[in-house]
């Protein structure tokens, strides 16, 4: 049965995926986020649009007015000066429209690692989003927790362009989960068209298996004609020097360091339920030859890599 459904966020990897599996099970969607060419293009393909600001609650209403269901996420803003503070105005805004609009089954996009109240450095953000839209009284909401995104590593296309090398804070040899966007996305469009939604439940989305930094470098490296593309692992002075320089505010780049102390640690980010509902089908070496490598060629072609 076709439903109405709202989904925020709807231009990044994970929405825009999710917005075309939605419109191909014959949903009428609403698509969300600022305006852009990639809003227009999911207009073009079907999908209603409405373009604003996700802090803006009245805005954030009128869109879920009327949803069946909706996909919720808070959408990264790594350049703003408080990110936690950030993230709470717009998940405030968010469970606000949620009660507002009377939307009763929603998908929450959150993270691995949001069971934790500190040390998870933007996560802590999700943490709090979990606990408020937990507190709507009759809303049933769906927390995804997946791990690592492996579009991540595609900030590194410019690093090896440039310095023949991948390299970052996190320890070679630890390793830890990897998820690609499109099987996120997949999730997500199951649970949202499928049966009523009960309850509040955690589904935490693992990729295939764990991986390390260092082995993640020979698989992107061989996808690319660079076997021998080596990993360096960088100091935490170093490479929040990196973030800061990349353009991340200064508040951002502590708290990924601090994520990243977390993983090195072997803390709640690196280990999740390993089973068969929580393992998602991509692999790293399928990834690594259909996003990475094309992103690699089209950088070294002039066109800028996309995260």
């Amino acid at each position: 049965m076709a439903k109405k459904i709202t989904v925020l966020g709807a231009t990044g990897n994970i929405g825009t995926a999710l917005v075309h599996h939605l419109l191909g099970q014959g949903h009428q969607v609403t698509a969300v986020a600022r305006p852009s060419a990639r809003l227009d293009a999911l207009q073009q393909a079907g999908a209603t649009t409405k373009a604003g600001d996700a802090h803006d609650a009245a805005f954030l209403t009128d869109a879920l007015r009327g949803a069946d269901a909706a996909f919720l996420m808070i959408p990264p803003s790594p350049t703003v000066p408080d990110v936690l503070a950030h993230m709470q105005q717009i998940g405030e805004a968010i469970a606000q429209a949620v009660r507002d609009a009377g939307v009763r089954h929603v998908v929450h996009l959150s993270s691995i690692g949001a069971e934790q109240p500190t040390g998870t450095g933007p996560v802590v953000g999700l943490h709090h989003q979990e606990a408020r839209l937990n507190a709507i009284e009759g809303l049933a909401v769906a927390h995804l927790r997946p791990a690592y995104f492996m579009e991540n590593l595609l900030a590194n296309v410019g690093m090896v362009q440039h310095m023949g090398i991948i390299g970052s804070a996190t320890r070679p040899d630890v390793a830890f989960p990897m998820v690609a966007t499109r099987d996120i996305a997949a999730k997500a469009a199951e649970l949202l068209s499928g049966p009523a939604l009960e309850g509040h439940t955690v589904h935490y989305l693992l990729g295939p298996r764990d991986y390390s930094m260092a082995e993640a470098t020979a698989i992107l490296g061989r996808a690319i004609g660079r076997p021998e593309l080596p990993y360096v692992p960088f100091p935490y002075a170093d490479a929040r020097q990196g973030m800061v320089g990349a353009g991340l505010s200064e508040n951002m780049a502590d708290l990924y360091i601090e994520m990243t102390q977390h993983i090195n640690e072997e803390k709640s980010m690196t280990k999740g339920p390993r089973t068969a509902e929580t393992t998602t089908p991509t692999t790293l070496e399928e990834f690594a030859q259909t996003v990475f490598a094309p992103a690699f060629e089209g950088a070294a072609a002039g066109a800028p890599a996309t995260a």
